[in-house]
């Protein structure tokens, strides 16, 4: 196997699963825990029964931060766009056949030795015996990942009939009773196991795909630089490949470098027009670069923005009845 096995398949699966990792990056979440732990504690003070709750937990109103996580970090379960840990691991980073597996064997390591560390860590019992009766039944959780799945699916973002009671057992009426107690440190372990989770997807991108990736568009940079002078237009197709994946991780100076490249071949090609829109590029990018607004002196229109309404206007457009 070589790196010329590796289809555009497998390149978007790699993408994907980078650019989803970026996104939980940017998240509030993600940034607040990145700086702070989570923590929570109470103190009940007897014989007068005042109870004190301390935490250190993201101010979120109504799950709105906490929402936008999940949405995206539920999705490295799930097998539809191909990026999921299971479907890198049985087929592309398999022991027997994983072609991944054979060209980046080291990487491959990490790969499965943090997949299987996650694994563990979602079949394991709670840390916590979090459990509550409710109309005499009693509802707990065997597993961290059966924690997750109903905490996430049961309604936070998909409201599963199997799931819904549970969920809403350990998730309203939080303040009344025992539930002032209980709920904190639900919640305390919810964000423990979302946190766990995130952690062991971060490395997974950073000493794994991330360096495959780079390796890739390296291996295309130098087969382009390899057959410049020799084989033209295979020099253009590797550039092309390489200035693909350069954008979709946003690397500017290879994008820069690419499009300069790619202007020279143009010319060599004789394709004047695509190597003024190279030439174009490289500009737009340097711009971005340096933090400089883009050059619209060849723009031709222009449009005006316009203030949204507001909804809590009586006038806001929206049709009464």
């Amino acid at each position: 196997m070589s790196f010329s096995d590796i289809d555009e398949e497998l390149i978007d699966s790699l993408l994907i699963f980078f650019r989803r990792v970026e996104e939980l990056r940017r998240t509030r979440f993600f940034n607040f825990y990145k700086n702070n732990t989570s923590q929570v504690s109470f103190h009940i003070d007897f014989p007068t029964t005042n109870l004190e709750l301390k935490g250190n937990e993201l101010d979120d109103e109504n799950d709105e931060y906490l929402r936008s996580f999940v949405a995206i970090l539920r999705l490295f379960s799930l097998d539809l766009d191909k990026f999921s840990l299971r479907h890198l691991g049985e087929n592309y980073f398999n022991l027997i056949q994983g072609i991944l597996f054979k060209l980046f064997p080291n990487e491959s390591v990490i790969f499965n030795n943090l997949r299987t560390e996650l694994n563990n860590f979602l079949n394991r019992k709670p840390r916590y015996n979090i459990k509550r009766i409710f109309r005499n039944e009693e509802y707990s959780f065997k597993s961290n990942l059966e924690m997750f799945n109903n905490f996430a699916y049961g309604g936070l973002i998909h409201s599963n009939r199997e799931k819904l009671r549970k969920y809403f057992v350990f998730n309203l009426n939080v303040k009344e009773g025992k539930m002032a107690i209980i709920y904190p440190q639900y919640r305390f372990y919810i964000i423990n196991i979302l946190l766990t989770i995130l952690s062991i997807i971060d490395q997974i991108s950073t000493l794994v795909i991330e360096k495959i990736i780079s390796k890739i568009l390296d291996y295309h940079m130098d087969k382009g630089n390899e057959l410049f002078h020799s084989d033209t237009n295979k020099a253009n197709t590797h550039y092309n490949s390489a200035l693909y994946i350069a954008d979709r991780t946003e690397d500017y100076e290879k994008r820069t470098s690419l499009h300069k490249t790619l202007e020279e071949i143009s010319y060599v090609l004789n394709d004047d027009s695509l190597a003024v829109a190279h030439k174009n590029k490289s500009i737009e990018i340097e711009r971005a670069m340096k933090g400089l607004l883009p050059d619209f002196s060849e723009y031709k229109f222009s449009f005006d923005l316009k203030q949204h309404k507001n909804l809590d206007k009586k006038n806001s457009g929206v049709n009464k009845r």
